[in-house]
């Protein structure tokens, strides 16, 4: 029971479709200079959340209501093949929308990494196996704290210690749900790490 609790708690806290929002928050903070008004960040956060959030949650939902997929959860390899192109979708969306407008680097960079991951998964989901996507939102979230450490203006050592942790205990909950095997989820671990690091190629701070 508390392990299910424990899963639960951890796979909902850090659901895949998040991490984006997560990581604009992350710039926010550690970049206060970029946002000076209220306004301008709330933008920046609501048109977040409707492109990487609401509308991937959305389209997921309608795809298990219309029995297009058997379930929100996604436990089949063939559940996840509508959902990772509808998400690519947005997520692409997203990056060019923010891309044109010149946008702030940093959640530019958090967008073509993000995008990058979901088509990672994909093509492994396709083509070999099912990889953990909380697994990858977690290595996703190291790469991105690593990456952007020299571009913030506050101490993130301590976010970062609690980043790892956390990445640590959303492996732990899958594992304890048994949504996942081992090696997907360090799969996962590895595909988050090595996408944002592929995206930092092109990340001009």
């Amino acid at each position: 029971m508390i392990k299910k609790i424990f899963g639960h708690f951890f796979s909902i806290l850090f659901l895949p479709l998040l991490l984006p929002l997560y990581g604009t928050f992350y710039v926010i903070y550690t970049n206060p200079f970029y946002f000076p008004d209220s306004p301008s960040y709330m933008l920046t956060v609501i048109r977040i959340a409707l492109l990487t959030f609401f509308f991937p949650a959305f389209t997921i939902g309608l795809l298990s209501a219309l029995k297009f997929i058997k379930s929100v959860n996604m436990f089949d390899r063939q559940d996840r093949i509508i959902p990772y192109i509808a998400a690519g979708f947005f997520y692409i969306w997203a990056y060019v929308v923010f891309l044109r407008e010149g946008f702030n680097p940093q959640i530019t960079f958090i967008l073509l990494g993000s995008t990058i991951a979901v088509f990672v998964d994909f093509m492994i989901n396709i083509l070999f196996t099912k990889v953990s996507m909380h697994a990858t939102g977690a290595g996703g979230m190291i790469a991105v704290i690593m990456i952007l450490l020299p571009y913030s203006y506050v101490n993130v050592l301590p976010l970062f210690l609690i980043t790892i942790v956390c990445a640590g205990c959303v492996g732990a909950a899958r594992l304890a749900l048994k949504a996942h095997t081992e090696r997907e989820v360090y799969l996962g671990y590895m595909t988050g790490f090595v996408s944002f690091m592929i995206a930092a190629i092109f990340f001009r701070g």
